[in-house]
Parts: structure tokens; C-alpha cells; sequence
């Protein structure tokens, strides 16, 4: 049955010299798989222009519970969809966020405040002069925590605690276990979750406490996402944000 998506694109596979496997993440079943022309000709490139990562588009799918991957048709930028930045640090942003969710992100389920989210990052990603947005990659990761029900407790923060990897609370001593923040890291972690699109400028950091952040973050994603492995386009911004 053919029905209208509303769709944030993901990752491209090339599947054969004639077609690639496009996923995307809707607003009506959460993430979905679709075939799309990988040729040479005019019609392939729109698609693929229209398509790139974190790329907000329209289309119609028909959408049929057996099948693992769908038809599309009629493919066409969203209308609320700012124009495409081709700044090297924006693409690079956008290309890590898309990677990401295509990691985390496996199931068709629907979810309209997760999807609300992500296009809200896409427009405020467009909007962002790339000179501003070294903390945007940082800023994502903090926000999306809530929406995917792994957030901490901030509320138990304490000078001098702890932050317990695992199950995302702050302690006055180490678990037994090895995955916890030493009390420096912790509160740093806890300063940190402020952080939102709007104030990422205001917090300074050096090349050294960025990827330390982003590597805590990630740590953080795997113990709670265990098939999240690594996320390659990530060393594209560890050049970028050298600064």
C-alpha cells in the first residue's frame, strides 16, 4: 500500500551497479530501507543529492510488512527543509550524526518526539555557521540521550562523586565493576549537561577535551547500545576541530 514517508536520510549501500539500499529514519515507522537508482543518469543524481546524509526529504512508499526493503517514488526535498550547506565542517557534522543514527537506530518502530528531534537537529545544523558549530557533534549526543530513555540521573551529583557508566548515576564511592567516571570526569560530565544547540559556544574546550568528551560519549553508547561499534566518520571531525 502506497503512502506518503516523511524521511531523514541515514546511510547509502551500494547494492549492485544499477541500485544502492538507502535507510532512512521516518516519522511514520521509524527506520525503513528503500532501493534507489545508483546509475549515472540525471534522475540518479537528484536522487542522490536529495538523499545525502541527514538530508530531510518527502516521498511515497509502499510499505508492505513482509518485506525488508521498499519502493519508493517521488522523492522531493521536505519544504521546511533549509538549503543543503556543502561547508567542509557542516558535511563532516552531518555525515557523523547520520552514521550514528544508523547505528543506534535498527528497528521499525515509530517514535515522533525521537523523529521531532532529529529534524530539529537537521534545521539547526543548517543554521549554524560553520565557525560556531565545533561543540555541535558534543550538544547532539547530550540531547539525544533523553530521547532514547538512556539519559542519567544528574540529579544525583555531588562534588567529589563518581559517575557510574552503567547504570547512568552518580555515586560517593566506585562500583565493583571498571565502567565509571573518576570524580574529575564527573564533573566535567555534569557541567557539560547543560549543553544544548543554543549555548554550544559557550563552552570552551581544547582538541584534547573534545575527543575526550566525545570518547566518554561513545563509551556511554556502547555500555547501553553494545552493538553501537565504532563509528569511522567520527576521525573525519577529530581533523576538522583541531582547535
Amino acid at each position: 500500500m502506497f503512502e506518503p514517508l516523511d524521511c531523514i536520510a541515514l546511510r547509502t549501500v551500494r547494492y549492485n551497479d544499477s541500485k544502492s539500499i538507502l535507510s532512512v529514519y521516518t516519522l511514520q515507522h521509524g527506520r525503513v530501507a528503500a532501493m534507489l537508482p545508483a546509475g549515472a543518469s540525471r534522475e540518479a543524481r537528484r536522487l542522490r543529492a536529495v538523499c545525502q546524509p541527514l538530508q530531510r526529504f518527502m516521498c511515497i512508499a509502499d510499505i508492505r510488512p513482509n518485506r525488508d526493503i521498499h519502493r519508493i517514488k517521488d522523492i522531493k526535498p521536505h519544504p521546511l527543509t533549509s538549503p543543503a550547506n556543502h561547508s567542509p565542517v557542516k558535511s563532516a557534522l552531518a555525515l557523523f550524526i547520520a552514521d550514528f543514527l544508523s547505528a543506534i537506530l535498527r528497528e521499525p518502530q515509530q517514535d515522533p518526539h525521537l523523529f521531532n528531534f532529529i529534524a530539529y537537529t537537521v534545521e539547526t545544523l543548517a543554521s549554524t555557521p560553520a565557525v560556531k558549530a565545533s561543540n555541535f557533534h558534543i550538544a547532539f549526543l547530550f540531547r539525544l540521550q533523553h530521547f532514547l530513555g538512556i539519559e542519567p540521573d544528574w540529579a544525583t551529583f555531588s562534588p567529589g562523586a563518581v559517575f557510574d557508566l552503567t547504570d547512568g548515576i552518580f555515586r560517593q564511592s566506585p562500583p565493583l565493576h571498571n565502567r565509571f567516571l573518576p570524580s574529575s570526569e564527573a564533573e566535567a560530565a555534569h557541567r557539560l549537561s547543560r549543553i544544548t544547540f543554543r549555548t554550544a559556544t559557550l563552552f570552551t574546550m581544547s582538541r584534547a577535551d573534545r575527543n575526550r568528551v566525545i570518547d566518554r560519549l561513545i563509551q556511554y553508547y556502547s555500555i547501553h547500545f553494545p552493538g553501537l561499534g565504532a563509528v569511522s566518520s567520527l576521525d573525519v571531525l577529530r581533523s576538522l576541530f583541531s582547535f
